[in-house]
């Protein structure tokens, strides 16, 4: 788990010994307002509902991630993600009064939370960025620009109709920037490959 970069199997076991375990079936709501929760085992889909009640998958979630941090520290009482297993999940789960004394007793943990929680404010920034860009080419290409990996490089792991709905933009105008910016040579496709120029 990349929340325990670094630390020694030692301590990894003492902070998960304090964990609540759960194993959740495909298709329940993994999210537990008030608590961390470590994905052990499984996949699962992060949704989020906007005011008009459409869903759109925000980001997937492995075995290693982390998630409910939102949920913690403050008065924080609006639910609108919901965390969805794809599979059979593993799930330990930290209260936050438990979170806190795991920070306070173990400082190289809580460095990498803080490296997450650093993570997560670029992640944002990237989306920001990708809603602000404007046109919809503009958005497409933040986009990529915000998935790509150290060779420019982005493997699609959900279909062009979900793109479009992450983008808030439609299917035809979709396919019509991908092909302006290939067409720009912007951009190489290769199916869900996408190669950034």
């Amino acid at each position: 788990m990349r929340i325990f970069h670094g630390i020694s199997e030692k301590i990894k076991s003492e902070i998960l010994s304090r964990c609540e375990t759960s194993k959740l079936n495909k298709g329940e709501n993994i999210y537990k307002r008030g608590n961390i929760g470590f994905l052990i085992s499984g996949t699962a889909k992060v949704i989020r509902t906007g005011g008009g009640g459409n869903s759109v998958t925000v980001r997937n979630i492995t075995d290693g991630d982390i998630f409910g941090a939102a949920s913690l520290f403050g008065n924080w009482n609006e639910d609108f993600s919901k965390i969805i297993s794809q599979s059979e999940c593993t799930v330990c789960y930290l209260c936050e009064d438990d979170f806190v004394k795991v920070l306070n007793d173990y400082p190289e943990f809580s460095i990498n939370y803080i490296a997450f929680l650093t993570d997560r404010i670029r992640f944002l920034n990237r989306r920001l960025d990708t809603f602000s860009a404007g046109s919809t080419e503009n958005k497409l290409y933040e986009y990529l620009l915000s998935q790509a990996d150290k060779n420019n490089e982005v493997e699609l792991k959900i279909s062009l109709s979900e793109l479009a709905k992450r983008l808030n933009i439609g299917r035809t105008s979709l396919y019509r920037d991908i092909s302006s910016l290939q067409q720009a040579e912007l951009i190489i496709r290769n199916g869900k490959k996408f190669i950034l120029k």
